[in-house]
C-alpha cells in the first residue's frame, strides 16, 4: 500500500460519508429532532383597510353528522377533565356555517360566525391556505370557543346566535341569554385579532378559551407539528400523537398549535395559569387554556413570518412587560446557532432586492468572502501537491519495497514544502453546518414558500421542476475539479464521480439550496483560476 493510493481511499471515503450525510440527514432530523421537545427559550403592525360584510351563504355546504364521520376522523375523546368540549352531532349541527361576518384584509379574508361568535376561516391569498383546518370545520370546533365546567353552559354561550355591530375597527359579538352576558370583541390586522373578552354570570364556573386546533400537516421532516406552550422559562412543543390529556401548569403567556409554517395561538395580558392540550382524534389535538371572566389580549392566526413574530414580540414587551419570544416558533433545527443569523442576513438582503433568489446568491458572495482566508490557503496547498507530483513519483519508484520508509520520506517531503495532502477536505467540512444550517431555513422559514426566483423557478422551498439547477450544478463541480491543481488522475476521476452523485441527490433538494451550491461553485471555479494564473506568473519569475 503507498501513500497516494491511501489518500484517495481517504477521500473517496469522505465524500462518500458527505453524500450519506446530505441523504440522511431528512431522516434523521425527523427521529430525533421533529416535535416532542422543549426548547428554552422591521415591519410595522399598519392599520390596513378592510372591508366589513355580513355573509348569509355558506363557504362549505352544511354537513351532517353521517356525512361528518365520513370525512372527519373519529372522535375519541369529548371530554377534557372538566372542560367537556361538547364533540358530536350537537356541536355540528349547531352552525351550518351560514351566518358569517366577513372581513377582506391585505392578507385575505377572514370569517367570523354569529353563533358563537368564533373564528371559522383564515384565508392567506400569499400561501393559498385557511389556517382554520378542514377537521376543525367539520366538526364545528374553533378558536376563541369559551369551554366551561357547565356543558349545558358551554352549549348556550357557543352555540347560540350572537347579535353582531360594528363601531369603527370594532367587531363587536354579545349574546344576553339566561342571566348570562357575553360580549367578544375583535380588531382584525390582517392574521393578527386584538381580543376581548367579557361575561357576566359565569363567575362560580371554571372557564377556558380555545387556543387552537391541530393544524393541516405541512410536511413531517422539519419544523414541528403539535401543541406550542411559552412560560416564563421554557417553550414546550407537544406532538398530536398523544393519548391522554397533558396539562401545563404554572406562568403560561401563550399557548396554542403550530406546524412548521403557520400558528394558531392566543395570548392574554394576564397570562394563563394552566392550558389543556386534549386529544381529540388520532392526530388532532385542542389546545385550551384557563381564564378569568374577562381578558384582553391577541390571537394570532398566520403565517410564521419572523419580522411579524418579532415585531409582536417587541410590541408586546413595551406594553405587557413580557418577552412572548414568538420567533422562537420558527425552528431553525439542529444548526439554529448559524441558521438564525443567516436568516437575518438573507432577509436584509431580501429588504433591498425584493427577490429572495438574488438574496440567496448575495449571501453565498458574502459567505464566500468569509471563508476566502481558508479556501485561498487550500488552493495554494493543493497547487503545492501538484508541483510535488514528480517528486511523489520518484519516492515511490525508489521505496516501492518499503512502504514505512515510503511514508516516512513523503511526509517529509510534504513538510519541507509546506504541503498538505488533505488540503482539499478542509473547507467543504467546514461548510457543511452551513449547508446544512441553509437547508433548514429554506426548509421551515414561510417567507421562502412559494418564492420564486426567476424564469422556471417559481417557489425556492420546492425541488427544481426541470432539474436544469442540479445539471448545472454537477457540471460547475466537474468544472471546478478541471481547473482545481491536483496531483494525481485517479483522484481528479474520483471527483468527477462525486460531481455526478452530487448531481443526482441535489435533484430533490431545494432550488434554493442548489442555487446556493451553484453559486458557490461558480465563485470558487473564478477563486481558482485568479491563483493557478497568479502563481503560475510566480512561478515563471522564479
Amino acid at each position: 500500500m503507498n501513500q497516494e493510493n491511501d489518500l484517495q481511499k481517504r477521500m473517496l471515503i469522505f465524500f462518500v460519508v458527505v453524500a450519506v450525510l446530505m441523504i440522511g440527514f431528512s431522516a434523521v432530523s425527523s427521529f430525533f429532532f421533529s416535535g416532542g421537545s422543549k426548547t428554552g427559550e422591521k415591519t410595522e403592525i399598519a392599520k390596513k383597510s378592510q372591508t366589513v360584510k355580513e355573509v348569509k351563504t355558506p363557504q362549505n355546504p352544511p354537513t351532517s353528522p353521517e356525512q361528518a364521520g365520513k370525512k372527519a376522523p373519529q372522535v375519541l375523546y369529548t371530554s377534557g377533565g372538566s372542560y367537556n368540549l361538547i364533540l358530536g352531532s350537537k356541536r355540528i349541527n349547531a352552525d351550518e356555517l351560514k351566518d358569517l361576518v366577513s372581513v377582506k384584509t391585505d392578507f385575505g379574508e377572514v370569517k367570523i360566525s354569529k353563533i358563537g361568535g368564533r373564528i371559522v376561516s383564515i384565508y392567506i391569498d400569499k400561501y393559498k391556505v385557511d389556517i382554520i383546518s378542514d377537521f376543525s370545520k367539520r366538526n364545528r370546533i374553533f378558536p376563541a370557543e369559551i369551554i366551561t365546567t357547565d356543558p349545558e353552559i358551554t352549549q348556550l354561550i357557543n352555540f347560540s346566535r350572537y347579535d353582531f355591530r360594528k363601531e369603527g375597527d370594532n367587531l363587536i359579538f354579545t349574546l344576553e341569554k339566561n342571566g348570562i352576558k357575553v360580549e367578544k370583541k375583535f380588531v382584525v390586522e390582517d392574521s393578527v385579532f386584538s381580543l376581548s373578552i367579557r361575561t357576566e354570570g359565569l363567575e362560580k364556573l371554571g372557564l377556558s378559551i380555545i387556543n387552537g386546533i391541530t393544524l393541516e400537516e405541512a410536511g413531517k421532516v422539519f419544523g414541528h407539528s403539535g401543541a406550542v406552550i411559552k412560560t416564563d422559562k421554557e417553550l414546550i412543543k407537544i406532538d398530536p400523537d398523544i393519548e391522554r390529556e397533558q396539562v401545563i401548569r404554572g406562568n403560561i403567556l401563550w399557548a396554542g398549535e403550530e406546524n412548521k409554517y403557520f400558528i394558531q395561538m392566543l395570548a392574554t395580558k394576564t397570562g394563563f395559569t394552566a392550558t389543556h392540550v386534549i386529544p381529540v382524534a388520532k392526530g388532532k389535538t385542542v389546545v385550551l387554556s384557563e381564564i378569568p371572566t374577562s381578558i384582553e389580549g391577541f390571537f394570532l392566526g398566520g403565517p410564521k413570518l419572523y419580522s411579524l413574530l418579532e415585531k409582536l414580540t417587541e410590541k408586546y414587551k413595551k406594553e405587557w412587560g413580557k418577552d412572548l419570544s414568538l420567533q422562537s416558533t420558527v425552528d431553525f433545527g439542529i444548526f439554529g446557532i448559524l441558521g438564525k443569523p443567516l436568516f437575518i442576513v438573507l432577509h436584509f438582503f431580501y429588504n433591498y432586492t425584493h427577490n429572495w433568489g438574488v438574496a440567496i446568491i448575495l449571501l453565498t458572495v458574502l459567505i464566500r468572502i468569509i471563508f476566502f482566508p481558508l479556501n485561498h490557503k487550500s488552493l495554494k496547498a493543493m497547487k503545492k501537491m501538484a508541483d510535488l507530483a514528480p517528486e511523489i513519483k520518484k519516492l515511490q519508484k525508489k521505496y516501492k519495497d518499503d512502504p514505512q520508509k515510503l511514508q516516512q520520506e513523503m511526509m517529509k517531503l510534504y513538510a519541507e514544502h509546506g504541503a498538505n495532502p488533505m488540503s482539499g477536505c478542509l473547507p467543504i467540512i467546514v461548510q457543511i453546518p452551513v449547508f446544512i444550517a441553509l437547508y433548514n431555513v429554506l426548509m421551515v422559514t414561510v417567507e421562502l414558500k412559494n418564492a420564486p426566483f426567476m424564469l422556471w423557478i417559481t417557489d425556492l422551498s420546492s425541488k427544481d421542476p426541470y432539474y436544469i439547477l442540479p445539471v448545472l450544478m454537477g457540471l460547475s463541480m466537474i468544472a471546478q475539479q478541471w481547473i482545481t491543481p491536483s496531483s494525481d488522475k485517479n483522484q481528479k476521476m474520483i471527483m468527477y464521480i462525486m460531481a455526478a452523485v452530487f448531481t443526482f441527490m441535489f435533484m430533490n433538494f431545494p432550488s434554493g439550496l442548489v442555487l446556493y451550491w451553484l453559486t458557490n461553485n461558480i465563485l470558487g471555479l473564478l477563486q481558482s483560476y485568479f491563483i493557478n494564473k497568479k502563481l503560475g506568473r510566480y512561478e515563471k519569475k522564479q
